[in-house]
């Protein structure tokens, strides 16, 4: 009994370290849940700033993408009401544009969300201001419509520009030579060579580095030429400058002249009302040549001259007697004087090159290496990419998409798959006939029906198109034509459905043809969305030829037969030609890569720039895939940025 209270405290001291030691543990899992909270919280935190920031960058790419018009758009937008940006297959993201302080700078806020749903949900906001420089597509230099690297004949009753034309150059890297009834509606044509002009026409400006010579009733407001001029025309040049010589054997007026060389006139029809300059000789008709006041040469007085002459003020001249009835002591000698007309420079694009933009058709059409006709499709809403046979099922089906074909290359039936889930790419005249035929000895594809489905449409081979309305961007990589009565719109021509507003500029759009059912999902961005910048600005052309195999340039002349109407640019690797009754809605190149002969407009021509469509950029050179180009891509810069 002595030791039972010694015994009753070691009880009750276990029982207090055990209490303890489970105060401690249970401390311990409080303490370790804790810090697991508090680390799970911390974790849902920077995972919601992470994806902020993910989504600042993701706001930028989205800016990079928009044109210049979309960006206008979105701006004026959010002058009403915050724009919401859907991100889609981003989730956890949201990104608002809360405003525009001008149409390229855009402030933001960017949402970055974690744990949703849970109760480690958290998110983290960043408000940003984005400066945006939209991307600008290459355009050719000085405002030149039609640019050919080699000889231009012009002849026929030709109107080459409708609307305003002051602006609109030839460039002719080469000699320049009309013949016809006549031209008009040219502001200006530049050649490296000479210009002759045999034609009734009427001209802005010919400005050449050779030699310039008109005939008939031309007429120009100015001539340049860094050689001579000669004047054996009947009409009206305001102002006549040369760096040689300048001859006048037609009764010409001439308002303004200026020779480095020698002034020769043999006519005493010429006439000139303000004055004249030549470093050389003057050797006027003794009995009809007329001077009239000279303003811009510093008058001095007046003076009469032989009996029977008009009266003439002062005149610059570079020698000391130019005619044995002039009054020389009123003559200022300007012995010294030289005249430097600018010199014509030309710049090309680079060589067209048909293979760089296969992979951007929507249909690149090739033969097999058993003769069978093929054709590869892409970005096509409805279609499984790849490549297919064009055969027929029945008499009456024409054209259709077939994934294995039997009996003769001529001939070709489709055996898959059914004709219910298949495609005709095609419309000929009637039910039973054929749109696409290839010649295998000429490498030659023929079109000949109503239309083909819609999109860029790439050839390997030469490509003849007969009749009928074309909604195509076509690409051959040897030679292009067209025969009576052809139509061709360009993608950004015809845009979404052809109207915009209540302006019409095409039947039917690439993104509403119900014929086909096959709509390029490149320009048809959304269910009214027009992309036109897409691919470097394909869209823009109508027709372009021509490729380089082997280190060699091959094909690349394009030729219009009559009754042609084209809604789109031109580019020709090689030469262009039209035969007449030509009716040309935007520029033309011809860049001379292969043989360099002439390039020939004739017979009732004209080139339309009045009324474009927004969409449609005439002036917009192409960008070579891969290569960059002589536009600028698009650019953001963050101004400032901090979480809210």
């Amino acid at each position: 009994m002595k030791n039972q209270p010694t015994g009753m405290a070691t009880v009750l001291m276990l029982i207090f370290v055990g209490m303890a030691l489970g105060a401690t543990v249970l401390g311990s899992n409080y303490y370790v849940k804790g810090m697991q909270v508090q680390q799970n919280t911390s974790l849902a935190a920077t995972q919601a700033q992470m994806r902020a920031w993910q989504g600042l960058d993701i706001a930028q790419s989205i800016f990079k993408k928009m044109s210049a018009a979309q960006l206008q758009a979105l701006a004026t937008a959010t002058t009403s009401s915050p724009q919401n940006i859907t991100l889609t297959g981003v989730p956890n993201i949201t990104l608002q544009v809360t405003g525009a302080d001008t149409p390229n700078q855009f402030n933001i806020l960017v949402t970055g969300l974690a744990g949703r749903g849970s109760s480690l949900e958290s998110s983290s906001r960043l408000a940003a201001s984005i400066l945006v420089t939209a991307a600008t597509q290459p355009s050719r230099p000085g405002g030149g419509a039609i640019m050919f690297n080699s000889d231009l004949k012009l002849g026929g009753a030709i109107k080459l520009f409708e609307g305003d034309v002051h602006n609109m150059e030839i460039r002719v890297n080469g000699d320049v030579e009309t013949s016809g009834n006549s031209i008009t509606g040219v502001g200006i044509i530049r050649s490296t060579g000479n210009i002759t002009i045999t034609s009734g026409s009427s001209f802005g400006l010919l400005h050449a580095n050779g030699n310039i010579k008109l005939t008939g009733s031309t007429s120009s407001k100015a001539l340049l030429s860094r050689g001579d001029l000669l004047l054996q025309n009947n009409g009206t040049i305001n102002q006549a400058t040369a760096n040689g010589n300048i001859a006048i054997s037609n009764s010409v007026e001439v308002l303004d002249l200026l020779a480095g060389g020698a002034l020769n006139i043999t006519n005493g029809g010429a006439k000139f009302e303000r004055g004249y300059q030549t470093a050389y000789s003057f050797n006027p008709a003794v009995d009809h040549f007329e001077i009239t006041t000279l303003p811009q040469f510093d008058l001095a007085s007046a003076y009469t001259g032989a009996a029977g002459k008009p009266k003439f003020d002062k005149v610059k001249l570079g020698i000391g007697k130019p005619g044995d009835w002039f009054d020389t002591s009123m003559i200022s000698v300007v012995p010294d004087l030289i005249v430097n007309v600018p010199v014509v420079t030309l710049t090309p694009d680079d060589r067209f090159d048909a293979y760089a933009y296969k992979e951007l058709a929507n249909y690149a059409f090739y033969v097999d290496k058993n003769g069978y006709m093929k054709v590869k499709v892409k970005r096509i809403s409805g279609i499984s990419e790849g490549d297919y046979f064009i055969g027929s099922y029945t008499n009456n089906q024409k054209d259709y998409l077939c994934t294995a074909v039997s009996d003769a290359v001529s001939a070709p039936q489709c055996k898959t798959p059914a004709v219910i889930s298949s495609k005709t790419i095609c419309e000929g005249f009637s039910s039973s006939n054929s749109c696409f035929i290839y010649d295998s000895s000429k490498k030659r594809w023929t079109i000949n029906g109503k239309g083909i489905a819609p999109g860029v449409a790439w050839f390997e081979g030469n490509l003849d198109v007969q009749n009928g309305t074309y909604y195509n961007s076509f690409i051959t990589t040897l030679n292009f034509k067209t025969t009576a009565s052809t139509i061709i719109y360009a993608p950004n021509y015809a845009g979404y459905s052809g109207k915009v507003g209540s302006a019409i500029y095409s039947p039917l759009g690439y993104c509403n043809q119900a014929n086909y059912g096959l709509i390029p999902s490149q320009f048809c961005a959304s269910a009214t969305e027009w992309n036109s910048d897409i691919d470097g600005g394909i869209g823009n052309f109508s027709t372009m030829a021509g490729s380089i195999s082997n280190d060699a340039y091959q094909g690349g002349d394009i030729t219009f037969a009559n009754s042609s109407d084209i809604y789109g640019s031109v580019w020709a690797g090689n030469l262009y030609g039209n035969t007449g009754d030509t009716k040309i809605h935007g520029y033309i190149t011809a860049l001379a890569s292969g043989s360099k002969t002439s390039n020939t407009i004739q017979n009732s021509t004209s080139i339309i720039l009045t009324n474009l469509p927004a969409s449609f950029k005439a002036d917009q050179t192409l960008s070579t895939p891969g290569a960059g180009s002589s536009g600028s891509t698009a650019s953001t810069a963050i101004r400032w940025v901090r979480y809210l």
